[in-house]
């Protein structure tokens, strides 16, 4: 009898380190690298869904002016018509690479987007961009905030 219930137990405990083990394996899609000539620009994950191993994670967020708002997100200060680059470690599925300029908190205009660099404005003020993609396990987008000087 004592054997059984130190077997059930021993079961019970390594199921739950396998389970968090496995949730060690993040199921959170990759972070963009942003940069504007050899400055980073920080990037705040926005809404997302991605597959894991085991389970599948959905997440929503706030808009793009709201997450900046919200998590007090500076921005980073660059020259006018500056040229902005957005890499992965992880290579977005081609064609799902997009742009946002958030004009307002529900108006948006797509920014045009070549060999993942896109131009930035030429005049001041502080502009909030929202970058979305598509993987094979999900898709993402990612916000950031600049101003220009």
């Amino acid at each position: 009898m004592k054997k059984s219930l130190i077997t059930i137990i021993v079961l019970i405990l390594l199921a739950v380190g396998i389970y968090f083990v496995i949730g060690l394996f993040s199921v959170k899609p990759p972070s963009p690298t942003i940069t504007v000539g050899d400055k980073k620009v920080g990037v705040v994950q926005g809404s997302y869904c991605w597959d894991g191993l085991i389970n599948s994670v959905c997440a929503d967020a706030s808009s793009p002016p709201e997450i900046i708002k919200n998590q007090d997100i500076k921005p980073i200060v660059v020259s006018p018509q500056s040229k902005l680059k957005i890499g992965f470690k992880n290579k977005p599925q081609e064609d799902t690479l997009n742009v946002n300029q958030w004009l307002t908190n529900e108006k948006t205009e797509n920014v045009s987007i070549n060999d993942n660099v896109i131009p930035l404005p030429k005049e001041k003020g502080i502009y909030v961009y929202d970058v979305s993609a598509r993987w094979e396990k999900g898709s993402s987008s990612y916000v950031f905030v600049i101003e220009v000087e």
